[in-house]
């Protein structure tokens, strides 16, 4: 007779050690975690994917008390069911564009949910880090979403964040964010004090959102110092003036004017189109960008090499090759999310 392996009881399993860690035991809420967790994976409406966070909650005014300038929706309310936590993303997922957030509230018999946000610009610190990275025990939350391709994360203050792949690469021993973090920290090495938490939301926001697109990429850093790209990295769009995105965050800051936070809206897509073309993106480590769509010539160690990323992984080889000669760090993002990088 065959073996029979079900996912479904491993989540359950880590629902309720979480749960219990984060002192929300409940048979109803970890039942619903594992449903929502399905869920989520490759999440479409009317052939849209879409990437919503939930956020579950024991008090969502106590929530929002601690959330600059934010604000909230009631979308519903039901029995205290697996099946009302299912209808909160069905209902309130379309509305989550423009950083809004589910929440299910429990209550002792009902689940009440709707959608929230917090912040006003791309340059606003992200609920995500203000109720779970720098939240307390007092504040009773859950965060679920997936964050690319198959891949879907559970965070919470008193635990460590939880990955789970429902696709074919190999098991994730931390959050492939956490590696997108390291390099967006190469990128606002040098940017000044004052500019530097701001400037690494906006770049945190961007790769982001190419994470979750599922789109190959590659990126690398080079000092602010470095006023020519490297010579092995001349083969691409070089730009003539580079995008200087602290000067502009700096600009808002003292003008705080629709100008400049025009600038940065127009820039964020633009930034993203940048990285999702052929070839690299190069960053400065003061924050700006100075050429994309470059290729490098591989040497023929690499070029022969048999690499699970094909010519894209080969490619990250060989920028390697240059870290500590040239280069500050190097990024790649394969479609399916996973993610590497190296730095001096």
């Amino acid at each position: 007779m065959g073996k029979s392996i079900s996912l479904k009881q491993v989540i359950l399993d880590q629902a309720t050690s979480l749960l219990k860690a984060e002192g929300m035991d409940c048979l109803i809420t970890q039942d619903g975690i594992v449903s929502l967790v399905n869920q989520l994976v490759n999440y479409r409406e009317e052939g849209k994917n879409l990437f919503p966070k939930i956020y579950i909650v024991d008090d969502i005014d106590l929530v929002l008390s601690v959330l600059p300038t934010s604000q909230y929706c009631f979308i519903g309310e039901g029995n205290k069911t697996k099946e009302t936590m299912q209808r909160a993303l069905k209902k309130c997922a379309p509305l989550t564009d423009s950083d809004w957030s589910i929440y299910i509230q429990r209550t002792d018999t009902h689940f009440k949910y709707g959608v929230f946000r917090a912040g006003v610009s791309l340059l606003s610190v992200e609920i995500e880090d203000l109720l779970i990275k720098e939240g307390s025990d007092e504040i009773k939350v859950i965060l679920l979403h997936q964050i690319s391709d198959k891949l879907i994360e559970i965070k919470s203050v008193a635990n460590e964040p939880l990955v789970i792949s429902f696709g074919g690469s190999d098991e994730p021993h931390q959050s492939p964010t956490q590696n997108q973090l390291d390099f967006v920290d190469s990128i606002v090495k040098n940017v000044k004090k004052e500019l530097k938490e701001q400037t690494f939301t906006y770049y945190k926001k961007i790769f982001n959102e190419i994470l979750k697109k599922g789109h190959g990429s590659l990126a690398c850093v080079i000092s602010h110092k470095k006023k020519i790209i490297p010579k092995k990295l001349l083969d691409g769009i070089i730009l003539e003036a580079r995008i200087n995105i602290p000067e502009i965050i700096e600009e808002l800051r003292n003008k705080n004017d629709l100008t400049a936070n025009s600038k940065l809206n127009g820039l964020f897509t633009i930034i993203i189109g940048m990285m999702e073309s052929d070839g690299i993106t190069i960053f400065t480590n003061s924050g700006e960008i100075a050429a994309y769509n470059v290729f490098i010539k591989h040497p023929n160690s690499i070029a022969k090499t048999n690499t699970s990323g094909g010519a894209r992984s080969r490619t990250f080889l060989a920028l390697n090759s240059l870290v500590g000669n040239g280069l500050e760090a190097t990024y790649i993002q394969s479609q399916d999310g996973k993610i590497e990088i190296k730095k001096k």
